[in-house]
Order: structure tokens, then sequence, then C-alpha cells
């Protein structure tokens, strides 16, 4: 009976929420996760991806590819462009302490009688040292070749995000199904030589900025708001934080936010194993706690990337993470690649539906 229960809690969790004609995740990975950014879809981010290309497979190490979807459901739920003059940041922490040593920052203009946008790329690290500006110009559509070799590409791809939504909101039946096939997102890919990080450890989040609102949305690892911080259904007595968390800092996520990591591991802890004191998962919850908070996406670009160092779009992340706060009961969910197969070339994304 236990069992069941988390299996009913864990979809609770992932429930869909309704936009207009579509049932969409609010937790899938982190699209639509929080009031402000579900209100703009051009600046919610629905997923961070930091790889070697050749993934899984043949890496090249020598170089680094970032990228950032957002428009969940493009061309169906949200728009499938970007929004003007608003920045798009890739945030690098190079030692360890969750602050911004360096950041690749690209910004659009409005949209053209062709439906493009023009838009600029600059890479800035602290102290000056270089690189440092702009180095990439180009239109939405079309890769644009960039300084010492980087590249950069935006606009409309295929949805690299798997899993089988509606057989976890069905009780944890999964019959393998794609819920996400043949949905769209507006995607944002930037490759940098890899020796213009100045260290091989680094920590990556993303933000989005409105150039009249502020920050909009954040994340590093997948799930971590929409999964985790209130509401959800462990608490929905209290008031949604899902904002604050995203107007917050990495820095402060253990200080303001471990509390909410820990109170829902014990529940699913406490749920699957039997025993109704969650002491003694205690250990294994705060080491969870230590690797989820704060929400940055680690990774050794010397080493080969996959999951959890880095992420690579082919990597099966929600079976990583069903096993992790399930205690090992649910170990994956039927889908194990995406609806179409990524490109062997730049910008890697399967091209749009």
């Amino acid at each position: 009976m236990r069992k069941l229960a988390t299996l009913a809690v864990l979809a609770l969790v992932m429930s869909a929420q309704v936009f207009g004609l579509a049932a969409f995740p609010a937790g899938a990975a982190d699209h639509l996760d929080g009031p402000l950014a579900s209100s703009d879809g051009r600046l919610d981010i629905n997923d961070i991806y930091v790889f070697h290309p050749g993934s899984p497979d043949g890496q090249d190490l020598s170089k680094t590819v970032f990228v950032m979807t957002v428009n969940p459901g493009a061309g169906v739920i949200s728009g499938d462009n970007f929004a003007n003059y608003s920045n798009y940041e890739f945030k690098i922490d190079y030692n360890g302490d969750a602050l911004e040593d360096a950041r690749i920052v690209t910004r659009f203009t409005g949209v053209l009688n062709d439906g493009s946008q023009r838009y600029e790329t600059r890479f800035i690290q602290s102290g000056n040292i270089p690189p440092r500006g702009k180095i990439a110009v180009g239109k939405t559509g079309e890769i644009v070749e960039g300084w010492d070799g980087s590249r950069t590409y935006a606009g409309t791809m295929d949805d690299p995000f798997f899993f089988d939504l509606d057989g976890f909101n069905a009780g944890a039946m999964f019959t393998g199904n794609d819920f996400f096939a043949g949905l769209n997102v507006s995607a944002l890919v930037i490759e940098i030589p890899t020796h213009w990080l100045t260290s091989d450890n680094i920590g990556v989040w993303a933000e989005t900025d409105s150039r009249r609102a502020g920050r909009i949305d954040r994340m590093g690892r997948p799930g971590i708001n929409t999964v985790f911080i209130p509401t959800n259904p462990f608490e929905m007595n209290e008031p949604s934080q899902k904002d604050a968390f995203n107007l917050g800092n990495p820095e402060d996520d253990q200080a303001d936010f471990r509390a909410e990591i820990v109170d829902t591991l014990t529940l699913l802890f406490s749920l699957n194993d039997g025993d109704d004191d969650p002491s003694d998962d205690a250990a294994t919850i705060q080491a969870i706690a230590d690797i989820l908070l704060p929400d940055i996406l680690t990774v050794n670009v010397s080493q080969e990337t996959g999951f959890l160092n880095g992420r690579n779009l082919a990597d099966d992340v929600i079976d990583v993470e069903l096993g992790l706060i399930t205690e090992g009961l649910i170990t994956g969910d039927g889908v194990d690649a995406n609806d179409k197969p990524f490109q062997a070339e730049f910008p890697y994304l399967a091209p749009a539906n």
C-alpha cells in the first residue's frame, strides 16, 4: 500500500495543467514551472544542456555546447519567437562558489517582415580575461560562424525532452509513449572552444531577463523548481515560492530552499520503505539535498559529458531522477530516446516538426 501511495503522490507532482487547448506538464523538466515564467513562453526556460559534440560516443572535448530551450509547445501553446531586447544568458561559475565568473549573453531584435529576428551573442568573463565581447551577429534560422570557431543557432527545433507523462499521471503505469513527441521549442545553441573556459570544473545555469520586468526564469538541473518548490502536492497549504525561486540566486539556494528539498524527499522515502520513522534515510536525504542545490548543472569539461556531468541531448534524465527521488522504486518510464534522432552536426537538435 505504501508503494502505491508513493506512486500516487509522484503522479500528482508531475500533473498536467491546461493552457489553451492543450494540456502541458508543470513538472516536465522546467516547462511552465511558475506563474511568472508561464506568463510569457518566450522567456520560460524548458531545459538547458551542456555537452561536448559527438555525445554520447566519440566526443570532441575541444568544443563545448550550451543549449537553452524556451517556448514550451512552440506554435501551439507558446509563440515561436524570442523576446526582443531581453537577455538569454548562460551563467558560468569557475570555482564552485555558485557565483557568476563568466556569461554568454544573447539579445534579439523584434520580428522582421520575413518572420526572423536578428541577434547578437557576447561572451564576457570577469577581470577582462579574453575572449570578451561580441562573438556572433546573426539571424534566426541560420547557422552563424563566429569568432575563433564558435557557432550559434537560434530558431524553432523539435523539443529534445522525452518522457511518458501520461503514464506517470496514470500512477506510473508506463507504456513508453513520449508525451513530447511532435512538439517544438525555440532553441538557442552556442558552441565555443573549450579553451575559452578558464577552469575544467564549471557550474552552469541559465537565466532569462525581460527588458521591462527583470529576471523571469532560471534553471540548472531539470525538475528542481517544478518538483520540490511549493506550491506542490506535498505542501498545498503553503504559498507558492516558485517565482521566488526563479528570482533568487544559486548562492542562496541552500539557505533559502534546502528545507523544501528535505521535506519532499523525507515524505517520499518514508512512503517507499514502509518505515514511519524517516530518520533511517536522513543521511541519504541530506546527501541528495547537497546534490540538488544549488540549482546548477556541474560539468568537468576535461571529461566526456553525460548526466550528472553536464547533460547530453540524449541523456535519459527522467530515469535517473525517478530512481533518485523514489529510492529506486521506479527505474524508468519506457521512453529511452527522443522521438526524432538528433543531428550529428551543429546545431545537433532534431529539426522542427
